[in-house]
């Protein structure tokens, strides 16, 4: 069953579909319609799952899930892919892309590059340990709140800078 996102708990589940581009407002709407939908009616061996979504910056979809009532299965979790692998074909986007780095560039507009570009990027010194990225590996809604937009240092991204 669908809920509003700023109503589900800090523990809440979530995924964080990223597009490698800026998606325009009658894509942003189609996808929040069709989500809606799914959403409302998303279960897990029959129970139905008490969850939500948001869109931030046009750009990354967050689908949020309350595991409290009842947790996720795989099944469950699939169909939320291919629901998300169908939303990629009809509306011509990418979202399941997880070899591109979104970051915010030197005027602060966000940016996706593949993995080995941002890497070079960091080897370079075009981008450095204060680039503000978008670690989507976070798992909760609290850590997206706390941790999801964060400098390279604080990141998983940290990994990638060079040995000064």
């Amino acid at each position: 069953m669908y809920s509003a996102f700023d109503e589900m708990n800090e523990d809440a589940r979530i995924w964080i579909y990223q597009s490698t581009e800026f998606l325009e407002f009658e894509k942003v709407e189609r996808i929040t319609a069709r989500l809606m939908n799914f959403l409302d009616d998303w279960k897990a061996h029959g129970h139905p799952l008490n969850a939500s979504f948001t869109i931030i910056y046009d750009r990354f979809i967050v689908v949020s899930l309350d595991e409290a009532s009842y947790q996720a299965t795989g099944c469950s979790i699939d169909k939320l892919v291919q629901h998300m692998q169908n939303l990629e074909r009809e509306l011509n986007i990418s979202l399941l892309d997880r070899t591109q780095i979104a970051f915010r560039d030197h005027n602060s507009m966000i940016e996706t590059m593949h993995m080995m570009d941002f890497r070079a990027a960091l080897e370079n010194g075009d981008l450095d340990q204060n680039t503000v990225v978008f670690n989507n590996l976070v798992a909760t809604k609290g850590e997206m709140e706390k941790k999801w937009e964060t400098i390279i240092s604080n990141s998983w991204h940290k990994d990638w800078l060079p040995i000064a």
